[in-house]
C-alpha cells in the first residue's frame, strides 16, 4: 500500500511544523548528578583528622593529670607501668580513639582517591586526601601537647584554707 500523492508532494500522517525563525532547538539540559563520594570522603577525613585527635588529646591530658603523682615518685632509669593503673580507662580511650581515627582516616583517604580518579566530587576529594594525610600529625601533636599540659599541673596544689 502506498501513500496517496498530493499535488505538492507526499502526504504525511502528522503535519510537521517548522520551528519559528531564530529559535534554537537543543536537547534539554543534562541532569546534574550528585557526587557524594568526595563529600563522604571529606566528612570521614574531618572525623579522623579533627574529632579523633580531640578525644585523644582529652584522654592524654586527663591521663597525664591522673598519673602525675606516680610520675613524680618514679626515677628516670626505669618506668613502672603500674603508674598508669589509676587512669587505665583514659589510656584505653586514647588508644581506641587512635585506632578508630586510623581506620576512618584510611577509609577517607581511599574514598578521596576514588573521588579524584572518577571525578566524582574532585574538589572535596582533594580536600579529603589532604585532611586525611595530615590527621596522624595532628593527632600526635595534640596528644603530646595535651599530655605535657597535664603533666604541667603536677606542681599545682589546691589552695590551703
Amino acid at each position: 500500500m502506498t501513500s496517496p500523492s498530493a499535488p505538492n508532494g507526499p502526504v504525511f500522517a502528522a503535519p510537521h511544523v517548522a520551528p519559528p525563525v531564530g529559535e534554537l532547538r537543543t536537547a534539554p539540559p543534562a541532569r546534574r548528578h550528585r557526587r557524594p563520594v568526595g563529600t563522604w570522603a571529606l566528612l570521614l577525613s574531618i572525623v579522623a583528622g579533627v574529632l579523633a585527635p580531640a578525644v585523644g588529646g582529652f584522654a592524654a591530658y586527663r591521663g597525664a593529670r591522673g598519673a602525675a603523682p606516680g610520675l613524680a615518685s618514679s626515677t628516670s632509669t626505669t618506668f613502672d607501668w603500674r603508674i598508669l593503673s589509676p587512669v587505665r580507662d583514659l589510656v584505653l580511650l586514647a588508644e581506641v580513639s587512635f585506632w578508630t581515627g586510623t581506620a576512618i582516616g584510611i577509609t577517607a583517604l581511599v574514598l578521596g582517591i576514588v573521588a579524584i580518579a572518577r571525578r566524582a566530587g574532585r574538589g572535596t576529594g582533594i580536600a579529603a586526601v589532604v585532611v586525611a594525610a595530615l590527621g596522624p600529625a595532628v593527632f600526635t601533636l595534640l596528644t603530646v601537647v595535651a599530655a605535657v599540659a597535664g603533666l604541667a599541673t603536677l606542681g599545682e596544689t589546691a589552695p590551703v584554707v
